[in-house]
């Protein structure tokens, strides 16, 4: 009796383990899978902002009315960083450094095309130390 129990509850446990989708996916739809017009948390689209912050008058507007998140510190990233700074996201436009978040505000709307949030380790790997708190990239109408 003491066997088939045992065996049982093996059973039990490959099959619950097989059917757990090995958390590999994350559980969400991926962004080709997305149907078109759905909206991306890193990213915001020149229809968005046409469509969704036309009273926005610069870059930071756009960011403060459509994701603020992106504007948000990722959280103490070296003891050695007491102000915080390494963790606030930098700001690039067209691949080229331009500041901090405030200088979003130098930017005006109607010059962007997207707004993309990079998250710290690819823009580590993208333009080097100092990104950890990640990237604000804004590509300009040209």
């Amino acid at each position: 009796m003491g066997a088939r129990v045992m065996v049982a509850a093996a059973i039990a446990v490959v099959s619950w383990g097989c059917s757990s989708g090995g958390g590999g996916g994350g559980g969400g739809t991926s962004a080709a899978a997305r149907p078109n017009g759905s909206r991306q948390q890193d990213v915001i689209s020149e229809s968005e902002i046409t469509s969704r912050a036309t009273d926005a008058s610069n870059a930071l507007q756009i960011v403060q009315k459509l994701r603020p998140q992106m504007l948000r510190s990722r959280g103490l990233v070296s003891p050695n960083d007491m102000t915080g700074e390494a963790s606030m996201p930098k700001v690039y436009v067209d691949n080229v450094s331009y500041g901090t978040i405030e200088s979003l505000a130098n930017i005006n709307a109607a010059q962007v095309k997207e707004i993309k949030f990079i998250k710290g380790p690819d823009a580590t790997t993208t333009w080097g130390t100092g990104h950890m708190g990640g990237v604000i990239l804004v590509t300009t109408k040209k």
